[in-house]
């Protein structure tokens, strides 16, 4: 955590795995975010990994490279998994009352992650 513009209030950050850049806590759960390392990172449900793992795979590799991709064993991204997501949301959403509208049209009981992928090659 760090302090804000001088305000006093406190900013929550994330911090990216591969480069240790600290982030905004993304705000829009249907956005992919990018950090300056070339690392994509977004929000989903614990039953929608896979799925967010492909929409971030889309923003990384064109559908060329992706088909490429999918048919060769290759190891060509490095992807994390942080499952302690919701943690996090709960102390942004007791220092900024006003964030709770963002997220209401999600489903409370789903538990959120934040995935990362960064690309190899």
């Amino acid at each position: 955590m760090r302090r804000g513009n001088g305000a006093g209030v406190p900013t929550h950050i994330i911090v990216c795995p591969f480069c240790e850049a600290g982030l905004p806590i993304p705000d829009d759960f249907d956005a992919i975010y990018r950090c300056e390392c070339g690392a994509c990172y977004k929000v989903c449900s614990d039953n929608m990994l896979e799925r967010g793992v492909y929409d971030i795979a889309e923003e990384l590799w064109t559908e060329e490279e992706l088909h490429f991709i999918q048919n060769v064993p290759l190891d060509v991204c490095n992807i994390v998994v942080e499952k302690d997501f919701d943690r996090l949301l709960d102390l942004r959403q007791s220092s900024d009352a006003a964030i709770l509208e963002r997220f209401c049209k999600y489903d409370t009981r789903e538990h959120l992650s934040l995935v990362w992928v960064k690309r190899l090659i």
